[in-house]
């Protein structure tokens, strides 16, 4: 059962769009479970918005208390649980990296969204080192303008950070705040770009955890 942490202390980096839709991809194969860490609860409010709930999806408020046991006693229900992180790093941002299997962190093709990464990723390093190299971590860049030279700048600051991150991204479409509020995800959509960008995603999660 792995648990997939998306955390970043800057906010409006996609965070919780790149959640609600990984979930959304994920529950298409698996019994997936979407926690909700966010103050502001916006995974959540997408979840109960959804006319047709989706098979395979639940969606929670991250549980307080002992997080680790919690996990472990849904791992007969559940095959992939992500975790919608709150902005900042606090005690809850801190909690989900130390019980994820992988931590990704979106990141805006910017160089303020990028400069803003450096606390996390000295949480996930820190992490890492007590722990023999667990959780894998990797960027996930979001809104991206492709084929432009700040993109390939960006990803060469965020190599920098001795993080990877990963080939697939998403793009400033249309089709992520508009499914969203209408509770649906870009899969339940008709842009197949969308599409494309969020199962690209998902299938190199799959492979980062075996």
């Amino acid at each position: 059962m792995p648990v997939i942490a998306i955390v970043n202390q800057k906010g409006g980096t996609g965070k919780t769009t790149l959640a609600i839709n990984l979930a959304a991809a994920f529950a298409e194969l698996y019994p997936t479970l979407l926690l909700d860490a966010d103050p502001q609860g916006s995974a959540l409010d997408w979840a109960d918005s959804r006319a047709t709930p989706q098979m395979n999806l639940d969606a929670y408020e991250l549980p307080s208390g002992d997080l680790l046991r919690e996990l472990r006693a849904l791992s007969d229900t559940y095959e992939w649980i992500i975790i919608d992180g709150p902005p900042g790093i606090g005690r809850t941002s801190a909690d989900a990296v130390r019980v994820a299997d992988i931590v990704l962190i979106p990141s805006k093709p910017s160089p303020f969204d990028v400069w803003a990464c450096s606390d996390i990723v000295d949480a996930v390093k820190a992490r890492q080192e007590t722990t023999g190299g667990v959780p894998r971590a990797a960027f996930v860049i979001t809104m991206a303008r492709p084929r432009t030279l700040l993109l390939a700048q960006v990803g060469a600051a965020l190599a920098e950070y001795g993080i990877p991150a990963l080939s697939g991204r998403t793009t400033e479409r249309v089709a992520y705040p508009t499914t969203a509020i209408e509770g649906k995800s870009v899969l339940d959509g008709r842009d197949k770009t969308a599409q494309q960008e969020i199962l690209a995603i998902r299938d190199e999660i799959e492979e980062l955890a075996k």
